[in-house]
């Protein structure tokens, strides 16, 4: 192996090293289950932006978003970062403080809690197939860096990803994964203005450029007349923007924040410095235009994937030292992502349906802590495992992130607002609803076969919409013989 790919190779170890230090020393602070899934409920503001952040900031903003802002500019990553940064301001203003008010580890908690143990398992059993994908989002993300960068085995360095992210998971849970997301973020910060800095000199600064940029590429509302362009603008808001609100790993870091006012601020922060930071993979799809047209970069070698523009630009522009930087930010970014993700669906798995069904006392209603924290770290490696094969399915970050917080849009996002802000709906109407939402996605993909079925803006709009009419209709005709109830009965 040549030294330009030692010395990096060296610098990402060093750093991914240190993460699974961090992890080790926030495993010696965990006691009981709480501390493992909701770190004490104890996060000051730094850890609740960081860990928002990078949680949010990850392969498919990163490679994915360059890629899609390459092919198709601005109007190419509506979703992500525009409509994903909306929704943490979204949630930062109307639901947080509502949710860091409940005595719950999870968000699947607050189904079970509202409209009974049925549709609890149902809503859980939905979050899973989105945070699986969008761990195996990070992982295919891992593999394609170390891949193009320093010739590695693609497969080899999907299944490293997979084991550094679940050993770091497993050891210190949640209190491990903010930790570690902080220091991500500072260090996404270091590798993505060095890569944007360096890049613009190479490129021969504004004027060059702007020079080179397409002429729609700052597009960012339809050009074409009709209705059809319109419904596909509102379903690339929408997807994202809506989709990530009834997210786990959304709740889990409301639920660990000191207090609400600490929570809402975080959301808020973090989804500001989401959209800001969001112009630089724009940025550097400008560049990587510029480079190609003055003949510095090869457009052969992006011509059949366009998310491999963002190593391509670290490995002709970085020397050895800064390359390993940039990637230890980048795998971090990424790795961070998930973390993330993974644990979210751990605790899914674990708190809202193992736990429910095998492990709580019928009689104290009082749950073996110790035992709960073990199935949860099972539950951190089988959710590795599942990632890992659900990535191997499709090799398209970009699109696989949207599919998966579209899906979770089409199912949980008015049983969602309707759990927390609503009285009127039943138990019924609420299963009815995610049962029909869902099935316009699986009948989809198995006319299909495939995991993301076409139209996407049918498969966006349309399950949300049987959704709602499903609550409604069947709540109408379910009201006498309704179960549900309030959602005060949890609050802290």
């Amino acid at each position: 192996m040549s030294f330009n790919n030692v010395v990096p190779l060296a610098i990402i170890i060093l750093f991914i090293g240190s993460l699974v230090l961090v992890s080790n020393l926030a495993s010696r602070r965990i006691n009981n289950a709480e501390d493992y899934l909701v770190a004490s409920r104890g996060a000051p503001l730094f850890l609740v932006v960081g860990t928002v952040f990078a949680t949010f900031w990850g392969g498919g903003t990163v490679i994915g978003g360059t890629g899609a802002a390459f092919q198709d500019g601005v109007y190419g990553v509506i979703e992500d970062p525009f409509a994903a940064g909306l929704s943490l301001i979204i949630i930062g203003l109307f639901f947080v403080k509502i949710l860091r008010g409940l005595k719950i580890n999870s968000v699947g908690e607050i189904y079970t809690h509202r409209f009974g143990s049925a549709t609890g398992y149902i809503a859980s059993a939905v979050m899973i197939p989105t945070f699986v994908i969008w761990t195996a989002v990070q992982l295919l993300a891992v593999g394609k860096i170390l891949s193009v960068l320093f010739n590695l085995n693609f497969f080899m360095s999907y299944i490293i990803a997979l084991i550094v992210v679940v050993a770091f998971t497993y050891m210190g849970g949640l209190l491990a994964v903010i930790w570690t997301d902080f220091i991500q973020m500072i260090v996404i910060f270091i590798g993505l203005i060095l890569l944007l800095v360096i890049g613009y000199n190479a490129a021969g600064g504004l004027g060059e450029i702007v020079t080179h940029t397409p002429d729609d590429f700052w597009q960012f509302i339809p050009s074409e007349k009709g209705l059809m362009p319109w419904i596909t603008y509102v379903s690339m808001w929408a997807g994202m923007a809506l989709g990530n609100i009834p997210s786990p790993d959304i709740a889990q870091r409301a639920l660990m924040a000191k207090d609400a006012k600490t929570a809402q601020r975080g959301m808020i922060i973090s989804g500001s410095l989401y959209w800001t930071f969001g112009f630089i993979p724009v940025f550097l799809a400008l560049i990587g235009h510029t480079l190609i047209s003055t003949g510095i970069l090869d457009g052969s070698l992006i011509a059949q994937d366009s998310e491999l523009l963002i190593p391509y630009l670290a490995k002709e522009l970085l020397n050895p030292v800064l390359l390993g930087i940039f990637v230890a930010s980048l795998i971090g970014a990424i790795l961070s992502s998930a973390s993330t993700s993974l644990f979210a669906t751990a605790v899914i798995f674990s708190n809202d349906i193992i736990y429910p069904l095998f492990l709580k006392k019928k009689k104290t209603d009082v749950v073996d802590q110790n035992y709960l924290l073990k199935v949860t770290r099972y539950c951190v490696v089988l959710t590795g495992i599942l990632a890992a094969l659900v990535g191997l399915l499709s090799s398209n970050i970009y699109d696989m992130t949207v599919f998966a917080f579209t899906l979770q849009f089409g199912v949980l996002f008015f049983p969602f607002i309707i759990a927390l802000k609503a009285k009127w709906a039943t138990s019924y109407g609420i299963i009815a609803g995610m049962l029909g939402g869902l099935s316009v996605n699986v009948f989809g993909g198995i006319i299909q076969q495939t995991i993301i079925p076409e139209p996407w803006e049918f498969f966006t709009l349309v399950p949300p919409l049987v959704n709602i009419v499903l609550i409604v209709i069947v709540s109408l005709f379910t009201k006498k013989s309704d179960r549900s109830k309030p959602l005060e009965d949890i609050y802290i």
